[in-house]
């Protein structure tokens, strides 16, 4: 086997133990890697800042990213710490926006890139597997809303909703 035949089959491997992707078939796996590209940060590197172009979804193989925010006065604040099989940034694919939030590594860390050019073209030539995929992305996005929904109501007094 070539090594990039190896390479391909590690990443496939890898990629197949990602919660993202349990539902999709080995050729469709295929075919998200073959339209993905590995990146690997170092510690303290920045994936995205805030108020990047959004142009890109990413999934953790391995490491750490905290993501954080800005506030008014230009303090970071930690919004959360993701490892392997988190997700970051498919806000980016569906609404087009800029980063709402910047990801740093905090860690030596490896994530799966999915740009929204070739996620586009997955979505248009592979219907199926696309539709997968959104499926997933839309379920982790119900997910931070209902997280987030939680975390305000608790931060609430309740005399100020009446």
């Amino acid at each position: 086997m070539t090594q990039s035949g190896t390479i391909s089959s590690a990443i496939r491997q890898n990629v197949r133990q990602l919660e993202l992707f349990t539902s999709l078939s080995d050729e469709e796996i295929d075919i998200l890697v073959k339209h993905s590209k590995i990146r690997s940060l170092d510690e303290d590197e920045a994936l995205f800042h805030q108020g990047d172009d959004g142009d890109f979804f990413a999934i953790i193989i391995d490491g750490r990213i905290e993501i954080n925010k800005l506030t008014q006065k230009d303090t970071p604040v930690a919004l959360a710490s993701l490892a392997r099989g988190d997700t970051l940034g498919e806000m980016a694919l569906i609404d087009q926006e800029t980063r709402s939030a910047s990801a740093i590594a905090t860690e030596p860390s490896s994530v799966l890139v999915l740009s929204r050019k070739s996620f586009d073209l997955l979505v248009n030539q592979y219907p199926r597997c696309g539709t997968k995929l959104l499926r997933k992305i839309a379920t982790i996005l119900c997910s931070h809303i209902r997280e987030t929904s939680k975390l305000f109501a608790e931060t609430i007094e309740p005399n100020l909703l009446t």
